[in-house]
């Protein structure tokens, strides 16, 4: 990933998605907002705690910094499931100035419309931004640990292929900042779940030097399954960033106790 600067805001690209004409993306960090405390600086989240006003300033620095509308920005209210949505152009800007218009139940947004910046929201979750150039469409995925199990990311792409006709190997991802393997520990009843769910789990849940613990490698689980649902390894960018380990540069729930802000990943056609 590439990062940047711009007006203080610290913002994270995939090199992949970069070069591509016709799309714009970010990544953003905790860096470069108004916000204070727990919720320093760039707190993108309505939903934690934080002062709603400063929220709002947070997001209107940051989609000035992106050269984008805040009108354009779309959000869903996050719960971690499959439930994938397509954006039409009815939805564009639900969720962008308060938490209430959120499109609710969603935790990956699909869209071929121009002008919809579809966004996420993490502290720990991974984020996974899909384009495919060929059919011109985007995808914004939340996937944690609930999420991954439940193969939200392969409910993205099979929506561009189902119903946007996209092939999949067209289809190009970046697989964002998230708590990595060097850090994320899960208990018995995560692995068991990840057992009776995926006959690959052993890929991605191995054995924690603690007793009793499992080490939950939330990358390689959704790496899985872009390339189990035919898409290339040669088109993935996997940050590699753990947000753990970073938690001076992204908000981090596990480091941070649970009481902590959002940072946001977007992607728009234009």
């Amino acid at each position: 990933m590439e990062k940047l600067q711009i007006e203080g805001v610290e913002l994270y690209k995939f090199s992949n998605l970069e070069s591509q004409p016709g799309v714009r993306h970010f990544v953003s960090s905790r860096r470069g907002g108004f916000s204070k405390g727990a919720f320093s600086e760039l707190n993108t989240g309505f939903h934690v705690g934080d002062d709603n006003q400063v929220v709002l300033q947070n997001r209107q620095k940051l989609t000035r910094v992106l050269n984008a509308k805040l009108s354009q920005f779309t959000f869903a209210n996050q719960t971690h499931s499959r439930n994938t949505v397509i954006a039409y152009a009815s939805h564009m800007g639900r969720g962008a100035a308060d938490g209430q218009t959120a499109i609710p139940d969603t935790d990956a947004l699909v869209t071929h419309h121009s002008g919809i910046y579809l966004c996420v929201q993490m502290a720990d979750c991974v984020p996974v931004l899909l384009y495919d150039p060929v059919k011109r469409v985007t995808a914004a995925i939340h996937a944690g640990w609930r999420g991954t199990l439940r193969r939200v990311t392969e409910s993205a792409v099979r929506t561009m292929i189902n119903t946007c006709n996209s092939t999949p190997s067209n289809i190009l991802a970046g697989i964002g900042p998230s708590n990595g393997p060097c850090c994320y520990q899960v208990g018995e009843d995560v692995k068991s779940l990840a057992a009776q769910n995926h006959e690959m789990y052993q890929a991605f849940v191995k054995p924690a030097p603690t007793p009793g613990k499992y080490i939950f490698d939330q990358w390689t689980a959704n790496l899985l399954q872009l390339q189990q649902n035919g898409i290339p390894r040669e088109n993935i960018e996997l940050a590699g960033i753990c947000t753990q380990c970073h938690s001076n540069h992204f908000f981090s729930s596990r480091n941070d106790g649970g009481n902590t802000g959002r940072f946001a990943a977007g992607i728009m056609l234009f």
